[in-house]
């Protein structure tokens, strides 16, 4: 099967006539009799270069590069056949072939289904014991056809599901039957369904959800915005249902049409049918239908949508078997209709691309293709033109419409360039099928089509709106676009009348309606809106609309609603940027809340887009002295203490510091000595200084009532002041549980629990520590945090680490990993890593160990944050010594010393002492380890519970045991007062010499 063919492919199908009637009357026989059958048809098929890639119950299909070879298995298998001795009851076969486009997919199934739909069509109106081809195959084989072979002209029919007529060809062999009754098509049905010159892309799913629809309702209406392809997937169904409907299916154009009074008229004479003296058209129309079955298929109802609903509902009223099947910008509005919204078509997801020869599984994609083959046969899609023909098919939203106008311009310019002109589409996507509407021809004048039909009000909102990007709920559609001509009352209603008419739509988050639209809409609609003169008034209520939003998120980012505000923040992303980009040159101070008000979002979300935009918007206004600017001052450096940029958090701590006191602003006074107390206390192991800075921030917090900065205050301390006392720790911990609990913050208070909990483990308490953290878990679920619950989760892996309960510990590592992925969190999933591989590395799982270091040092070094990448440096050195990889480990050792020294990050000089000790041990330079030891003994005992995991201790002490047996006593304690006698300062510089390449 591995040499299936592939792009042109004769197709050959067949099937038992009358099986099912068989099957039931021979009883037993029949599955003697089918064996048979398959053999006959598997030996021709294959003695003829065939492949049989499917067989559903009797039904063969097989698969042939070279059309001649299909012909002769076709006679081969129907001579035998024929010859062969059935008994009573001989089995037919009907057949046909056919030879079109298809291409193997990647799991063996054939992409194909134009051609392979085609042929099961034509298969399905022979009689047992005939074979037909296509046309296309026919031409094919006219001048190759064997001797005695002769193909005998049946000429066109209609069959079901296609809208173009096919003419076949039956084939006459010596030894087989040559005179059958007429082929079982739909040639005697009437209609006028035209044909079509192009191919109809994908929609498999939808025909049939239509298709249901009208089985089940009389009336129909196909909805949607301009060039989405309703008229098509209408002829398409229409062309399915054929056979449902034998008084006739009939196409009515309305489109050229501008009397409503002319619609009956249009029915009237489409159908053929004659005037009569006496009553009206519309009788005459209702008289005619009564009980017969037909399908009206009213195409375009849009411009003249009254009318067309009157008379939908007067005919449907009289006819009882009759169907309508409408298209429409928005519904007709009738007693009894179904209202079908035509989805764009399918499309690429731009940041996770297939393989080139699986972009064409996209309908829109697939489209592009087929079109631009047909004006350059040469054109194929490859790694390089891959991207942009995806972008083009994304940035157009899959609009069927735009898709063939920017297809059409293959002959000129290459995939990139089209794309690269997408900005100005309104010009580029012209030039269309000039026998095409006039409207369909260009892009501009499909829109321009359901803009003329709107009224003024609903004209003046679609403009308004367009100062929206990304989408918009109905409060800021109120907010920003009411006022001058429409009154805040009225934008529910003419937003749902847009709706209608399908030129915006609608998608339900979280219980909540938002409001999207197409962006070739969205830059129509920006023309129009910079045409007016209410630019200026309309984008500064948006940037006005979208600062409260903003100051609004900012508590509540930091509360227990944290995770559905970070989702608010996201969905309005775009327009917040819209917003900034605005005031940065229109309104400094406005610019400076909004940049800094949602720092919690940058830091977690979008941490360098968040960084830009408040030091832009602080750069701007270096003059003000300003509560505003003393407040952005103390929110920036938290971004950056929080990101690992510590020295220059510590100068923007010390600005806000200095403003605060100017203005006298307690709450930023304090948070901004907080801030500066833990970075010198906490990272730069100056815990003199350290306390006196949180002591005051401490005293500031309490004196304003601000009971969440009080408990961090208190959390800083405690995770690293008295780490040598656990009773005076524990105690500074509870106190800030204390202040948590008094904020009502269940976030906070989760948090403050995690923090005590690793407390514990410590001081050697795992069992408390569990108690902690799980009564953390279960306040998280009940807010549904998840980021924290990743956190709480690794923290239960620790503990399991703690108790060498490695069972336990693996199934929340695996959760919290799950967790993490599923958010697409990366500083959650580094965090993941980093637990999954502490978990192996402590079962002596090197390789898994190593895989996960790796990852997670992968992760970090997309990141910006030093100190996670100093975490990483950490497990990556230790799993390469694991390895024997010393070279690269001690390559990584120098980069994780050096990476502390220039963010002058004391506390993790812990780390790094630790590793280039294990790296002398690992070189035999016995002495130097005992040296690095000692000066990292010197260094206060970390706060991380990481060092008290047994099996950490056990390495710790196992370094020290090494180097004193293999030196002796005297030697090693020799070594030892050395490295005492170094400073931290001089022991690390002596590090980055040793591990020097």
């Amino acid at each position: 099967m591995g040499n299936l063919p592939s792009g042109t492919v004769t197709f050959l199908f067949t099937d038992i006539e009358g099986s099912t009637k068989l099957a039931q009357s021979l009883g037993d026989k029949w599955e003697t009799l089918r064996a048979r059958h398959h053999e006959i048809l598997k030996s021709a098929i294959e003695s003829n270069n065939g492949y049989v890639f499917q067989i559903i119950g009797d039904a063969f299909c097989a698969a042939f590069h070279r059309a001649d070879d299909a012909l002769k298995a076709a006679i081969r298998s129907q001579t035998k056949l024929h010859k062969e001795n059935w008994s009573e009851t001989p089995i037919k076969v009907r057949m046909g072939i056919h030879t079109g486009k298809a291409d193997i997919q990647p799991n063996g199934q054939y992409q194909g289904y134009l051609a392979m739909s085609r042929l099961q069509r034509v298969m399905s109106i022979a009689h047992g014991g005939q074979t037909l081809l296509s046309n296309a195959c026919a031409e094919l084989l006219r001048n190759e056809l064997p001797e005695g072979i002769t193909l005998l002209d049946l000429k066109e029919h209609r069959l079901k599901g296609l809208l173009n007529l096919e003419h076949l060809w039956q084939i006459v062999a010596p030894e087989l039957p040559c005179d059958f009754p007429p082929l079982a098509s739909l040639n005697d049905i009437p209609g006028n369904l035209p044909a079509q010159l192009t191919s109809f892309i994908g929609r498999e799913k939808e025909i049939e959800e239509v298709k249901k629809e009208l089985s089940e309702h009389r009336l129909v209406t196909l909805t949607g915005s301009g060039g989405t392809g309703k008229t098509r997937l209408s002829l398409q169904v229409a062309a399915d249902v054929l056979d449902s409907f034998p008084n006739g299916t009939w196409f009515i154009e309305l489109a050229p049409l501008s009397d409503p009074d002319l619609i009956p008229k249009a029915i009237f004479n489409t159908m053929g049918l004659v005037e009569q003296r006496g009553i009206s058209v519309l009788q005459a129309l209702q008289e005619y239908l009564g009980e017969r079955k037909v399908l009206l298929v009213l195409d375009n109802c849009e411009h003249l949508i009254e009318a067309c609903a009157k008379i939908a509902n007067e005919l449907l009223i009289h006819s009882s078997e009759l169907k309508i099947l409408a298209s429409s910008r928005e519904a007709l509005g009738v007693l009894g209709e179904v209202s079908w919204r035509v989805p764009s078509l399918s499309l690429p997801d731009t940041k996770h691309l297939p393989d080139p020869e699986e972009l064409s599984q996209y309908e829109s994609v697939q489209l592009f293709i087929e079109r631009a083959s047909l004006l350059n046969p040469h054109y194929e899609v490859n790694k390089d033109n891959a991207p942009a023909l995806a972008q083009i098919c994304f940035r157009l939203g899959g609009i069927p419409l735009a898709i063939e106008l920017a297809a059409a311009r293959i002959k000129a310019l290459s995939v990139d360039q089209i794309n690269a002109r997408l900005d100005n589409r309104f010009r580029l996507l012209t030039g269309g099928v000039r026998t095409a509407l006039p409207r369909q021809q260009t892009l501009r004048a499909m829109i321009d089509w359901s803009y003329n039909l709107l009224s003024e009000q609903e004209r003046i909102l679609l403009r308004r709106l367009a100062v929206f990007v990304g989408g918009w709920s109905l409060e800021a559609a109120e907010a920003v676009c009411s006022g001058e001509g429409l009154n805040k009352d009225e934008i529910l209603d003419l937003m749902s009348n847009l709706v209608n008419k399908s030129l915006i739509s609608t998608e339900e988050i979280a219980g909540e309606v938002r409001y999207h639209r197409l962006e070739t809409i969205r830059q129509y609609a920006r023309e129009k809106f910079l045409d007016t003169d209410e630019v200026e008034s309309i984008r500064d209520r948006h940037a006005q609309y979208y600062l409260e939003f903003a100051e609004q998120a900012e508590p509540e980012v930091r509360g227990q609603n944290q995770v559905i505000w970070l989702d608010h923040l996201e969905e309005e992303l775009d327009n917040l940027r819209s917003a900034l980009e605005w005031l940065q040159h229109r309104d400094a101070e406005s610019f400076l809340k909004m940049g800094s008000a949602p720092w919690r979002f940058w830091h977690i979300r979008h941490i360098e887009e968040g960084i830009g935009w408040i030091s832009k918007a602080l750069e701007s206004t270096e003059d003000m002295h300003s509560k505003t600017r003393s407040i952005a001052l103390v929110r920036f450096a938290n971004i950056l203490m929080n990101n690992g940029d510590l020295e220059q958090a510590e100068v923007i701590a010390n600005q806000a510091l200095e403003l605060g006191r100017e203005v006298n602003n307690e709450p930023t006074i304090a948070e901004a000595l907080i801030i500066a107390g833990n970075i010198e206390g906490g990272f730069r192991s100056n815990q003199e200084v350290g306390v006196k800075l949180l002591e005051q921030g401490l005293n500031l917090s309490r004196k304003n009532g601000i009971h969440w900065l009080t408990a961090i205050a208190l959390l800083f301390r405690g995770r690293w002041e008295n780490a040598d006392d656990s009773a005076a720790n524990k105690t500074t911990l509870e106190e800030g549980l204390k202040e948590a609990r008094l904020s009502g913050d269940k976030r906070l208070i989760s948090y403050v629990l995690g923090q005590l909990s690793a407390n514990s483990i410590m001081y050697g308490d795992p069992t408390h520590a569990k108690e902690l953290v799980l009564e953390a878990l279960a306040l998280c679920q009940k807010i549904n945090d998840k980021r924290l619950a990743i956190v709480l989760h690794n923290d239960l892996v620790r503990i399991g680490i703690f108790e060498e309960d490695f069972e336990y510990a693996s199934e929340h590592a695996i959760r919290s990993m799950d967790m993490a992925r599923s958010q697409n969190d990366k500083e959650m999933i580094f965090m993941s890593e980093h637990a999954m591989g502490l978990l192996h590395w402590a079962q002596g799982n090197t390789l898994r160990f190593f895989e996960h270091a790796q990852a997670g040092l992968d992760i970090a070094r997309e990141q910006t944050n030093p100190l996670n990448l100093a975490d990483a440096l950490q497990y990556y050195v230790h799993a390469l010594i694991d390895k024997g990889k010393t070279t690269r480990a001690r390559s990584a050792a120098r980069e994780h010393l050096l990476l502390c020294k220039d963010t002058n990050t004391h506390s993790r000089y812990y780390d790094s002492l630790e590793l280039v000790a294990v790296l002398a041990l690992v070189d035999q330079q016995y002495a130097n380890c005992a040296r690095f030891m000692a000066v990292r003994e010197k260094l206060s005992t970390p706060s991380s519970s990481f060092y008290q995991l047994p099996f950490v201790l056990r390495l710790g002490e196992s370094y020290i045991t090494e180097a004193r047996e293999t030196l002796g006593e005297e030697a090693f304690n020799k070594a030892w007062d050395e490295g005492q006698a170094m400073t931290v300062e001089e022991a690390i510089e002596y590090a980055l010499e040793e591990t020097s390449l």
